[in-house]
């Protein structure tokens, strides 16, 4: 695992690029809720992202989201930058989880010091908990392993290893693509975070 990259600003900014495109597909197809046609405008709402850069914060500052014209539904998309409404952004959580060791104060240290953000004892037991329960049982889950080829892994991880694994690329390249993979889970619609 490269510590140079959650330090790395283009792969900050890269994040940014694809949520800024999302964003665009959806503003292109107007609002989603059923019977109405009306037309989107930005609503974007603040968040106070944990463990980052104070370089890179500003480039998670506003989560990307709509308000209808017509109905006044709020229509957030789907995300790249953030996972549901975890105070740490994706990139740190995917990060964190990945570590598969177990989970002690001596390794918090080492991951300040090797990638300059901290979480907590109990926010690490949590998200390993979340992806050892809640994913699992999520219809998304359910849905994406049904097409992945059959593997005594993809019933019980570790996540979220499993699914970084078999991806093209440098480790630099698989994340935004794990992230993105994982997207449809963060815009609530699934109720799975």
């Amino acid at each position: 695992m490269s510590q140079k990259l959650i330090l790395d600003a283009s792969f900050h900014l890269l994040l940014q690029q694809i949520d800024q495109e999302i964003a665009s597909d959806a503003l292109k197809q107007g609002c989603p809720h059923p019977g109405c046609k009306g037309k989107l405008h930005r609503a974007d709402y603040p968040r106070s992202p944990m463990g980052l850069s104070p370089d890179f914060r500003d480039l998670y500052d506003l989560r990307i989201s709509f308000c209808c014209s017509i109905c006044r539904r709020r229509t957030t998309t789907v995300t790249v930058r953030f996972f549901g409404r975890r105070w740490y952004p994706a990139p740190l959580f995917i990060l964190l989880s990945l570590l598969t060791l177990g989970i002690n104060q001596r390794r918090l240290t080492q991951v300040k010091r090797h990638f300059g953000f901290v979480a907590s004892e109990s926010t690490w037991r949590r998200w390993r908990g979340w992806w050892r329960t809640i994913f699992v049982q999520t219809p998304f889950w359910q849905q994406e392993k049904g097409r992945a080829p059959p593997t005594p892994e993809l019933n019980r991880g570790p996540f979220p290893r499993v699914l970084l694994n078999p991806l093209k690329g440098k480790f630099k390249e698989k994340i935004p693509l794990l992230l993105h993979f994982l997207a449809p889970l963060t815009a609530g619609n699934l109720r799975a975070v």
